[in-house]
């Protein structure tokens, strides 16, 4: 039985119209439409939407159809052209060619869980669609481990106010060592008060780097509240 996540051939479709139709108006940004910053730009979506799997090939049919409904390819399409202009304004030196592990590292290594969280409206609790998360740590932005992972990034529709970081692995000095990580969010919104969320992680040393995604491997942070600038926060 093969399982399928439709979101790929529609995220691959989306995104080769995107560039097509940007390469036709060549604006001073766009610098390479090669395939592997195409790629890039394809992961940097399907890091951020719902994954929709289906089993078999009338599930393909029936669900493809149903999910190219209007607000879906429109967040697509918004999240697509903020990745392929990710892409183009952080190219490694050798994208044209093929993609290499980007390990530098031959020392013991701190790496990160993906962080994932949501945000809501504080008020109707729904999920809160344009708010802008920004990961830091000691006052400064978090490296990502690539640039399909931008920091800050943005809430979406169909993304239900979810957010994620996978933080770029550290050095450390041994194998073993445990080593507890400050991290604080900047979370704002058009409308909203901005809000301040600090938590800690412990991280324990490993032999190597892990530079492959692995979605087990997560730290959820707690859901967030936004309140609208014209609401008293209760909580304060």
């Amino acid at each position: 039985m093969h399982v399928h996540n439709l979101m790929e051939e529609i995220v691959i479709e989306r995104i080769n119209h995107l560039n097509d139709q940007i390469k036709e108006i060549n604006p001073p940004w766009f610098r390479c439409d090669c395939e592997n910053c195409r790629m890039d730009a394809v992961s940097y979506v399907l890091n951020r939407i719902p994954t929709k799997y289906v089993v078999s090939g009338r599930g393909v049919v029936y669900s493809s159809e149903h999910l190219k409904d209007g607000q879906i390819l429109a967040d697509i399409d918004a999240i697509g052209l903020e990745g392929i202009r990710t892409v183009n304004s952080v190219q490694r030196p050798n994208h044209i060619a093929k993609k290499t592990s980007d390990s530098k590292f031959n020392t013991p290594i701190y790496n990160f869980p993906i962080f994932t969280g949501a945000v809501f409206d504080g008020l109707t609790f729904e999920p809160l669609e344009g708010a802008s998360i920004t990961l830091k740590r000691k006052g400064e932005n978090v490296a990502m481990q690539d640039q399909t992972w931008p920091n800050p990034c943005k809430t979406y529709k169909t993304t239900k106010g979810t957010y994620s970081f996978w933080i770029k692995s550290i050095e450390a000095e041994a194998v073993g060592d445990s080593r507890n990580f400050d991290f604080t969010l900047e979370i704002s919104a058009p409308g909203y008060e901005e809000i301040h969320y600090s938590f800690t992680i412990p991280i324990t040393a490993e032999i190597s780097e892990k530079s492959t995604l692995n979605s087990t491997y997560s730290y959820k942070i707690q859901d967030l509240f936004l309140f609208s600038t014209d609401i008293e926060n209760p909580m304060e």
